[in-house]
């Protein structure tokens, strides 16, 4: 939970503690290296990078949480159907989901957000193509196993409706096992993201994007390895705490 809390305090509070504004120019401090006033220097335009760090926090953890909320409730109620629907139903939805784990999850997201010349639209949806199968999957083997227990058959015999049966017996625990899944997830969309936007396929400049960040450093590189490993650091911090989160929503130290 703490991870939690940190992930979503960094990306609620992340542009009000830039000290400067992140999209300000100033070309007579161009690749500064790190001081007082530009802690982590400047890049090539003279903007501070700290800031910029800062700024880029809701865009990249927002859109990884958003890639996240997506694929999860899609893959969610797909699998719920999977597991209720019938065993065509159920053949249908998991072979789908087999087709694309054939996949690489980021290949599959940078040939779907190539086709559609990239941003925000394009690299969600490849996103979230490249992810729903594995939430699909854990509910669909979670709700099968609930299903056959002997308090829902009670519940069925009882007369209760299906939507009653499938929300209160059948959803809990399968939020349970997703939940985790869904902490984890945010870390991999953080670094799809960001790999997208390295390659010029997510969100394009002057958006404060890390992936984007690191890609518009690299001509300097030799002039500023700090301002080139500022959003690298994020990016491995926020998979860090989203890793931790998981363990904790997974019931582990």
């Amino acid at each position: 939970m703490k991870a939690a809390m940190a992930l979503a305090m960094l990306a609620g509070l992340g542009p009000f503690l830039a000290p400067m504004d992140p999209g300000a120019q100033d070309l007579m401090r161009v690749m500064e290296p790190p001081g007082l006033q530009h802690w982590l220097g400047t890049d090539h335009l003279g903007r501070d990078v700290f800031s910029r760090i800062l700024a880029g926090a809701p865009v990249s953890l927002g859109l990884a949480a958003l890639c996240v909320a997506l694929a999860a409730t899609l893959g969610t109620l797909l699998g719920l159907l999977a597991a209720n629907g019938g065993p065509m139903c159920r053949a249908a939805i998991l072979r789908a989901a087999d087709l694309t784990l054939a996949f690489p999850g980021l290949l599959l997201a940078l040939l779907f957000a190539g086709l559609f010349g990239g941003g925000i639209g394009p690299m969600l949806a490849g996103l979230n193509l490249a992810m729903w199968p594995q939430y699909a999957r854990m509910t669909d083997a979670t709700a099968a196993a609930v299903l056959r227990a002997g308090h829902v058959e009670a519940a069925r015999l009882a007369g209760f409706p299906e939507r009653i049966v499938l929300a209160r017996h059948v959803l809990p625990p399968v939020l349970r096992m997703v939940l985790p899944l869904a902490t984890l997830g945010i870390g991999q969309a953080v670094m799809s993201i960001a790999a997208l936007g390295f390659l010029g396929l997510g969100l394009k400049p002057p958006t404060p994007e890390w992936g984007a960040m690191i890609n518009e450093t690299m001509p300097f590189l030799a002039e500023g390895i700090v301002q080139a490993l500022a959003p690298c650091v994020a990016i491995f911090l926020s998979i860090l705490l989203a890793t931790h989160g998981a363990r904790a929503a997974a019931g582990r130290p």
